[in-house]
């Protein structure tokens, strides 16, 4: 009985956490399609002639996607117990990949490393500081039960996470489309297990 407590504690806590997080997240995407008008936004997450002129862009995309994807469910014991799970919080979780999918991409890649290019910063640069910031934003999973140990797991596998999508960036001449749809799918099939997971992560002593 306990133990199912626990588990319902768990998803309750996993649900709040994504829902709140993911929404606050499409109120910056609806402010985006309200500021720019919905052919702006679309124009400017790179559904656009541009998005198909670099095949490479998306054949590293689909690598660092199936690789992350196995990395993480190989090495995450809830992901690997849950990845053909599907329930109302699997629905949650894909809410969660297509905000976070498309703002965090606009966020750390086009905003962050365009205007670090505008400022004359190497493209080298541009991609070990996009790739940190993405993992240090991501160390707060570690606050959820105040684990240093999966806050620093956190923001070490998004660091490499961040570091990868800023190369697709750059090889796909700046167009953000094959970040975006790579994010999203990854996120698509480890969300919500690895919110899950650092909820359920005993607190560091």
């Amino acid at each position: 009985m306990q133990d199912n407590t626990k588990v319902k504690n768990g998803y309750k806590a996993t649900a709040l956490i994504l829902g709140a997080a993911s929404t606050f997240m499409l109120v910056f995407i609806l402010l985006n399609i309200i500021n720019n008008g919905l052919a702006g936004f679309i124009n400017g997450i790179g559904f656009n002639q541009s998005a198909l002129e670099i095949p490479l862009a998306w054949i590293i995309a689909v690598i660092v996607t199936t690789g992350y994807i196995a990395f993480t469910t190989f090495g995450m014991s809830t992901v690997r117990e849950n990845f053909f799970k599907f329930d109302w919080l699997k629905l949650i979780g894909i809410y969660a990949a297509l905000t976070s999918g498309i703002l965090e991409e606009l966020v750390f890649r086009r905003l962050l490393m365009d205007w670090l290019y505008s400022n004359d910063i190497a493209v080298v640069l541009q991609v070990l500081v996009s790739g940190i910031a993405f993992g240090v934003a991501h160390f707060t999973w570690g606050l959820i039960k105040g684990s240093w140990r999966t806050g620093l797991g956190s923001a070490l596998a998004t660091t490499i996470l961040g570091l990868l999508l800023a190369i697709i960036y750059i090889v796909a001449g700046r167009n953000i489309l094959p970040a975006i749809m790579a994010h999203m799918v990854i996120n698509m099939f480890l969300e919500p297990w690895m919110i899950l997971h650092a909820v359920r992560e005993t607190p560091s002593k």
